[in-house]
């Protein structure tokens, strides 16, 4: 991927995908901790994770064996918790949940200081396939890596920033499935591919710009005003309740999760379903996978959740993004979580 040229964001200069940050500018493409996710992946073909060198539950220093010298918990791996801010505006955390043997999720996120740009990317992998984690993090860096390497669009306009997000979203959206595609032919083709979910969200100035394959979401919560989900399931659950099913009733149909499009070797339809929208006040936009919202699935369930740990003072997107895996978690944290959010206030444009 790395022979590929593209354009930094920042500074117009050419760069190549996969590049961590702009030889020309220093402009950081991707994250820290995306890009270690990356070497990690590249390098170690079996997925043997990297043990974090913090505990995550008391801070303690985590010794070669994989055990914390303070309080003796094995360490959870860079793969199952990670936490990510490009900007202070916005931030994300990707986390294994309590259930589940590994995280299957992957995030990578990306955004300029002064607010005009933000790209937040979302999958999950899909349980019921082998090795789907691979495919998820091979997605999300591969739709970063391109998303990242687009030059904002030059118009101000509403309707040509909406379709120059959309024709890139579909690009890396492609580029998200070739990946996924690649990892299942590593694995010599099984005949249960690993495969994934998609969600990436653009933020340029006031404009969203979603695409989607599979039912990770985008939420928009506003302070004031109702909140919205931005975009539509692809799945069963979606078609009952659109068939006039109860939301309830649909949730606990042993089908709802049945995803009808995604991202891998056996996807009959790769192609992203898209929407934008256009802020008119302050709020978050939430990007996140279904480890989070099936424990609070509609737009002003999230929002409760949401203003409820910014008043208990969770007020920076990681430390929200932290909190909302902590409530998952509380939850049950049946299944993977990852919240990643980009905060939004007219007055700081």
């Amino acid at each position: 991927m790395t022979d590929v040229v593209a354009i930094c964001p920042a500074c117009a200069q050419p760069v190549a995908l996969g590049d961590s940050y702009c030889e020309s500018c220093g402009q950081q493409l991707i994250s820290d901790e995306v890009a270690a996710l990356a070497v990690q992946a590249r390098a170690d073909a079996s997925g043997t994770p990297v043990r974090a060198l913090t505990c995550l539950d008391c801070g303690g220093t985590v010794l070669d064996d994989g055990f914390c010298s303070v309080c003796g918990k094995r360490a959870l791996s860079a793969r199952d918790h990670w936490q990510e801010t490009p900007a202070d505006w916005v931030g994300g955390v990707c986390d294994k949940g309590i259930v589940h043997a590994r995280n299957e999720d992957a995030m990578a996120l990306f955004a300029l200081e002064d607010r005009s740009l933000a790209v937040l990317v979302v999958c999950d992998g899909v349980t019921s396939a082998p090795d789907s984690d691979r495919a998820a993090l091979a997605a999300v860096l591969a739709a970063c890596a391109a998303l990242t390497a687009t030059s904002p669009s030059p118009s101000p306009a509403v309707a040509s920033i909406v379709s120059h997000w959309s024709a890139a979203i579909t690009q890396s959206c492609l580029d998200a499935n070739a990946a996924a595609v690649g990892i299942a032919r590593s694995l010599g083709n099984p005949t249960e591919p690993p495969s994934c979910t998609f969600v990436a969200a653009v933020v340029q100035h006031d404009v969203v710009t979603v695409g989607w394959c599979g039912d990770s979401r985008a939420y928009w919560l506003p302070d004031d005003g109702e909140p919205r989900q931005l975009m539509r399931d692809h799945s069963l659950g979606a078609e009952l309740i659109e068939g006039g099913m109860a939301p309830a009733q649909a949730e606990l149909d042993p089908t709802f999760h049945t995803i009808t499009r995604w991202l891998g070797a056996d996807s009959v339809d790769s192609t992203p379903e898209l929407a934008s929208t256009q802020l008119q006040s302050s709020g978050w936009l939430l990007v996140c996978s279904d480890g989070l919202w099936n424990y609070a699935s509609s737009p002003a369930a999230i929002q409760l959740i949401v203003r409820s740990q910014v008043a208990a003072g969770s007020c920076s997107p990681v430390a929200l993004a932290e909190a909302l895996v902590r409530w998952a978690n509380a939850q049950g944290g049946h299944d993977n979580i990852t919240a990643a959010l980009a905060r939004y206030e007219p007055s700081l444009r």
